[in-house]
């Protein structure tokens, strides 16, 4: 059976009791007999187009969850917790928590979410209602997790049946693809280039984001650290990849990777390769390198970067594509917290 909580309207004592109780208490003060059903919330189900790894079909298979934090208050008091990382989870069908909240007429809400569930070095700041967000710290770019972050604008309940508060996921990270094609103009038909090794260094792989400053729409900040990985600790990206003539990503997941959001200053790729006519027991072996920043100068939170590149005798880079990365695991009205 679910736990519910339900709460009591609200007499001059009782709101003062509840604006006594802090930030990390939730009420359970209101009579089972009372409780008004009308004003249970719910999470609705997300139906999803999605393009990025983490895609609607495998957010909704059974077992999928994000975290939700919540506050409600009255103007002029301090917030009280309502969700403290509650774990929201797919069935397959609908989402599903434990202990069941009501919405109290006149309070004013806030709603913080991330994806995936259980992420670890998150800390929820809820000082006054106007300063609620959430940190992420020493995160691990490497892990292939597709960080999201909700921040839908507060709302205040107005005592009847209430519209759905939409958690529009934003993408926390930077999306990096690199895609090079053999030329046959250069190379003569059927001849392919081979990519034997490419690497990547010069970069951060961990660090400390802060939603202090995000909004509906914008993911927040990030702070990069520890060192930079150097050219013992690079990050490998291909082995033996033939680039066909109308391109391969050096990629093996999904064609992408997430990367954190940082300063490309000293971020270098390098790529060694050999000719597919060659001497295949021994072949005659190249390299060439980039310096990321003399292409972009930077990865910034929640856009897609795609890097071109041809190869005939010679590595040529072309001005890589920087979009927003608006395809998300959980975009758009139908994920919502809702009232049935």
């Amino acid at each position: 059976m679910d736990k519910k909580i339900y709460f009591c309207r609200f007499s001059s004592i009782v709101i003062a009791t509840l604006m006594a109780c802090g930030c990390s208490d939730t009420v359970t003060t209101r009579d089972i007999d009372e409780r008004d059903d009308a004003m249970l919330m719910q999470f609705g189900t997300a139906r999803v187009g999605s393009r990025t790894i983490v895609d609607s079909n495998v957010l909704q298979q059974a077992g999928s969850a994000f975290s939700v934090w919540g506050t409600y208050y009255k103007a002029g008091t301090a917030p009280i917790s309502l969700f403290n990382g509650t774990k929201v989870t797919s069935d397959g069908t609908k989402w599903t928590y434990d202990e069941l909240q009501y919405w109290f007429p006149t309070f004013t809400y806030n709603f913080r979410a991330l994806y995936p569930d259980n992420l670890t070095g998150v800390t929820f700041q809820c000082t006054d209602p106007d300063n609620t967000y959430l940190t992420v710290n020493n995160f691990n770019a490497t892990q292939g997790i597709d960080l999201l972050a909700a921040y839908p604008e507060t709302i205040t309940c107005n005592g009847q049946k209430m519209a759905p508060v939409a958690l529009n996921f934003n993408h926390l990270l930077s999306q990096v693809v690199f895609v090079g094609r053999s030329d046959e103009k250069y190379l003569g038909t059927g001849r392919r280039i081979i990519i034997d090794t490419a690497k990547l260094y010069g970069i951060h792989t961990t660090g400390n984001w802060s939603g202090q400053n995000a909004t509906t729409t914008s993911p927040g900040s990030w702070t990069p650290n520890g060192q930079p990985l150097d050219q013992n600790s690079q990050i490998y990206f291909a082995t033996s990849v033939e680039l066909q003539t109308d391109g391969t990503s050096l990629f093996t997941n999904n064609n992408a990777l997430f990367f954190l959001p940082q300063n490309l200053e000293n971020a270098v790729l390098e790529i060694t390769y050999h000719y597919n006519y060659s001497d295949a027991t021994n072949p005659l072996q190249f390299s060439g390198s980039v310096r990321l920043h003399e292409l972009t100068a930077t990865w910034e939170p929640g856009k897609s970067y795609r890097y071109p590149f041809t190869i005939s005798n010679h590595i040529f880079f072309q001005t890589p594509t920087v979009e927003e990365w608006k395809y998300a695991p959980v975009n758009g009205s139908d994920f919502n917290v809702d009232v049935d």
